[in-house]
């Protein structure tokens, strides 16, 4: 049977992946991988370094719930604060039913719901992204507001009327870029400069950033999209503006936003496992591994990731005997999966199949990096799913000749 690192060069070769970067680590540092597999263009075929930029898209929702909670630590907010103060854009909104009939107008009922920071940080608040909800959909084309969710600031894309009344359901959505604008609202600075003197700087982070273009030394070393070519099942090159992951915006997103090194990411994962209270308590750190959602949220989010029809919502495998919820952060399976998970681990990914993992009862942590769209592509998958089993794998060896 082949090893991973030769699936990987194989995967590669076939030009199934462009490349990947796999980071893993215990606790103590005594069990550590880190390799480099492929290239960073397909164009030019320049070997993909440990170093390279990556988009990381939902990758960033991460550290945005980080902000927040160390927010709530400074008592600048709480979980369950009304934000209607904070984001009155947002709270202004009502709750979209439907169209009438006959005349075709949007049927929006009053909200009777308050919106907290914990709906926001969960997924649960009301929103969605566009491409998940025909109402919003049928909404943007009747009101002709083209700028909803292509808009260059998180007020123009990500004001609509909500879909569900708050708590009570649960949907993937652009709740984080809302969190991430309370975040600059409670603090007065931007999402960059806050996130560079609370979590960045913290942990010695020089190579992540919202604004890529405007940092030379960080826009040289980006790797290149791809996209999965339908016909021959390869990747190829994808432009940067087809990826829509770096539009010309004017603010910074929460919830897509940035750029990053895996390196640099990872030592946010590795403080986060370690629990070492350079970015938050270890109070508030256990807080984000505990489930958040309400019982009729949690049944939403189940139906929604048993649904085969919307793998494109992320990668990595979720199977169905494990229950989940949401953490503060990521989804969180809330039973241990025998010779794999652990209870309570963190989880999520980036649109172009990045994936990351925090397993605070196995005690490890990976990242996988990558830059395939679409988002949920089975082959990518397949391999994540490899180096995530292989790494527990591994791990448990090492635990065992350390005890011989």
């Amino acid at each position: 049977m082949l090893s991973m690192e030769e699936q990987f060069e194989t995967a590669y070769k076939d030009t199934a992946i462009p490349g990947a970067i796999l980071l893993a680590s215990n606790r103590s540092g005594s069990f550590h991988y880190a390799r480099v597999f492929g290239v960073r263009s397909l164009d030019t075929h320049e070997r993909l370094e440990m170093d390279s930029i990556m988009r990381i898209a939902s990758c960033t929702k991460l550290m945005t719930s980080i902000a927040a909670m160390q927010c709530v630590e400074r008592g600048l907010v709480t979980l369950d604060t009304d934000v209607a103060e904070i984001l009155p854009e947002l709270a202004a909104q009502g709750i979209l039913t439907g169209f009438d009939e006959t005349s075709g107008e949007p049927i929006i009922k009053q909200r009777q719901n308050t919106i907290t920071l914990r709906h926001l940080l969960t997924h649960s608040a009301g929103l969605c992204y566009l491409m998940m909800s025909e109402r919003v959909q049928r909404y943007r084309k009747h009101t002709k507001n083209s700028k909803i969710a292509t808009g260059a600031t998180v007020e123009e894309a990500c004001t609509h009327p909500l879909i569900y009344e708050p708590g009570t359901s649960w949907l993937y959505s652009t709740s984080l870029d809302w969190a991430g604008k309370l975040v600059e609202r409670i603090t007065g600075q931007t999402l960059e400069e806050y996130m560079k003197a609370n979590i960045w700087q913290p942990l010695g982070i020089k190579d992540i950033t919202f604004w890529p273009k405007q940092r030379p030394d960080i826009n040289r070393r980006m790797a290149s999209m791809t996209i999965r070519d339908e016909e021959s099942g390869k990747v190829i090159h994808d432009s940067l503006e087809s990826s829509k992951l770096m539009p010309g915006g004017k603010d910074c997103f929460g919830g897509h936003g940035a750029s990053a090194s895996m390196p640099d990411y990872f030592k946010i994962l590795q403080s986060l496992l370690v629990d070492d209270e350079k970015l938050l308590k270890r109070s508030t750190t256990a807080q984000m591994f505990q489930p958040q959602l309400t019982k009729e949220s949690q049944a939403a989010q189940k139906r929604l990731m048993t649904n085969p029809a919307n793998t494109m919502l992320f990668v990595g495998d979720f199977p169905n005997h494990v229950p989940l919820d949401w953490g503060i952060g990521g989804i969180l399976t809330t039973k241990a999966d025998e010779g794999w998970r652990g209870q309570n681990t963190l989880i999520w990914s980036g649109l172009p199949n990045l994936f990351w993992f925090i397993d605070r009862q196995v005690g490890l942590c990976g990242l996988y990096g990558g830059q395939v769209r679409p988002p949920g592509d089975p082959k990518v998958g397949k391999m994540i799913t490899l180096f995530e089993r292989t790494m527990y794998e591994r791990f448990a060896a090492h635990k065992m000749n350390a005890k011989i």
